[in-house]
């Protein structure tokens, strides 16, 4: 063999089967590259109700214990999800050491580059189809069930404190239907969507309906909801005083209250945050609670029909007395 020929044997890249050559490690690094860039994409997208949105919360609650009411992470499982795939490549570096020096050829990297497009469309496409496959089917709207989930059971007689300083008794609001919720002013998760679900919902109603039904919002944070907050958070959303009352007071009380009314709380020590029921609770014009709705797509519509059908309703001429706490 001439010295050309023995030189050019040492300068052209191998030409030699997939498995044994450049073109499987540039598979694998091209198809671990794009799953990054899916993990990436859940951690860095807020998650939603619909589309995308919901396949990233519910993608974060399977793999990494999202809790969609605090907003906390398991991140050590986070950790765990994105260093896989490197220790994946770490072992090919390893094992394909060897076929990874033609690399340093450019004649390599346009050799390989089926290699590389197809590791990208396979990724692509699994990671299509597991979003299109984790897509909830459109849950069907159930008509409201009307006087068949209809309770009667006795309110707690309170007195607490509004916005503006205002008194606020249960009692003042006998003959008329109330919407009563909890909320705090600090809450970045569920508290905004109860929020916004009150206004499409009173937006919603007949006028007659709009007019008649007031909403009380109960401090789920009565230690640390001033009156400024709880002022900031009325106006911000554009409620109507004194139809909307966001209500607080001594701190006993008002656990109290909550309490009788089964507004379940907790408070996270990792986040701080409140961990609470999203409760609907509609008060009759007797004074009695009738419904108790939840917060989803569902029982909105059923909140509405609700409304609906106690502003309807003749203003009694017995209406329930509160129980005394």
């Amino acid at each position: 063999m001439s010295s050309a020929d023995h030189t050019a044997s040492h300068t052209k890249p191998r030409s030699v089967g997939f498995f044994d050559g450049p073109g499987f490690p540039a598979f694998v690094f091209a198809a671990l590259l794009v799953y990054e860039v899916f993990i990436g994409l859940i951690l860095a997208t807020p998650p939603g109700a619909t589309g995308w949105g919901r396949f990233v919360q519910d993608f974060r609650i399977w793999c990494f214990n999202y809790d969609p009411h605090s907003g906390y992470l398991e991140w050590a499982s986070v950790g765990v999800m994105l260093a896989e795939p490197l220790s994946v490549a770490l072992i090919v570096g390893v094992i394909w050491r060897q076929a990874l020096k033609d690399f340093r050829h450019a004649a390599t990297w346009r050799a390989t580059w089926p290699q590389w497009t197809g590791g990208v469309l396979l990724t692509v496409i699994v990671s299509a189809g597991l979003v299109l496959y984790g897509q909830p089917e459109p849950e069907k709207l159930l008509p409201f069930p009307g006087e068949r989930i209809r309770t009667h059971l006795t309110t707690p007689a309170f007195t607490l404190v509004d916005q503006r300083g205002a008194p606020v008794s249960l009692a003042d609001y006998r003959g008329r239907p109330v919407l009563i919720t909890g909320i705090y002013a600090l809450c970045t998760t569920s508290c905004p969507q109860i929020l916004q679900q009150v206004k499409r919902t009173l937006a919603g109603l007949s006028p007659d309906a709009r007019r008649d039904v007031a909403v009380l919002a109960i401090s789920l944070n009565p230690e640390y909801d001033t009156a400024e907050l709880m002022g900031s958070i009325a106006e911000g959303y554009g409620f109507d005083y004194p139809q909307f009352r966001y209500v607080n007071g001594d701190v006993p009380l008002v656990n109290t209250v909550l309490e009788r009314l089964q507004f379940a709380r907790i408070r996270n020590q990792v986040t701080r945050q409140i961990e609470h029921a999203n409760l609907f609770v509609l008060v009759d014009r007797r004074g009695e609670i009738a419904y108790r709705f939840g917060l989803n797509p569902r029982q909105e519509s059923w909140l509405h029909a609700a409304l609906e059908q106690l502003a309807a309703e003749a203003p009694p001429g017995d209406a329930a007395q509160p129980a005394a706490l």
